[in-house]
């Protein structure tokens, strides 16, 4: 006969192995930017951060594209973040990561620029491998946070690349948050899932 104990530490283990047991994330995840990753003594001065699925599919033979971003700017104005991207063109592969090197913010439209340099290009489609979209590389993108409640809706747009209205990141961010081209309001696509937060 068993040991009872025995069944029934058994069965223990298998409940903690099943609740501790996780599927593969379907969004990469990227270290959040804190407080304490940061120096001691240098406070976020603002910030912008989010996650999700953005509706990329009302672009004609696009997918939704799975996204994640964090960027901040502290008080000796150095420049923290990575990001990544990953969506479907004519069922080719977009997909790319990169660190932050400049992010600007306005607080009232709850708008911001994110500029980089691509550190990883992970794409099948040939029009994303060409030698604008090489490691090093800048790439840019631009985000809306719509506020919070049930009628909220974030935004953000595809990345861009040279010669893409500017030819650099630090260009792209220093670009203003209205007016065309450079807010152009038809390419920015509302999130289907996730969060967008900008930070003043």
């Amino acid at each position: 006969m068993r040991n009872p104990s025995s069944t029934l530490r058994t069965l223990l283990l298998c409940s903690v192995a099943a609740c501790t047991s996780q599927s593969e994330p379907t969004v990469p995840t990227v270290p959040p930017i804190s407080g304490a990753s940061l120096d001691a003594s240098q406070g976020v001065e603002y910030s912008a951060s989010g996650g999700g699925i953005v509706g990329f599919s009302a672009i004609a033979g696009a997918t939704d594209g799975h996204f994640t971003f964090n960027a901040s700017v502290t008080s000796d104005g150095k420049v923290h973040g990575h990001f990544h991207q990953r969506r479907s063109r004519l069922g080719l592969v977009v997909e790319f990561s990169g660190d932050v090197t400049c992010l600007t913010i306005d607080p009232v439209r709850q708008r911001a620029r994110i500029g980089g340099v691509i550190t990883s290009n992970e794409s099948t489609d040939p029009a994303f491998l060409t030698e604008n979209h090489e490691v090093g590389d800048d790439v840019w993108f631009r985000v809306q946070e719509g506020g919070e409640g049930n009628g909220a809706v974030d935004a953000s747009t595809t990345y861009g690349f040279k010669p893409t209205l500017v030819e650099t990141s630090e260009q792209y961010c220093a670009l203003p948050f209205d007016g065309l081209p450079a807010w152009n309001p038809a390419s920015i696509f509302p999130l289907v899932a996730g969060n967008i937060q900008v930070k003043p």
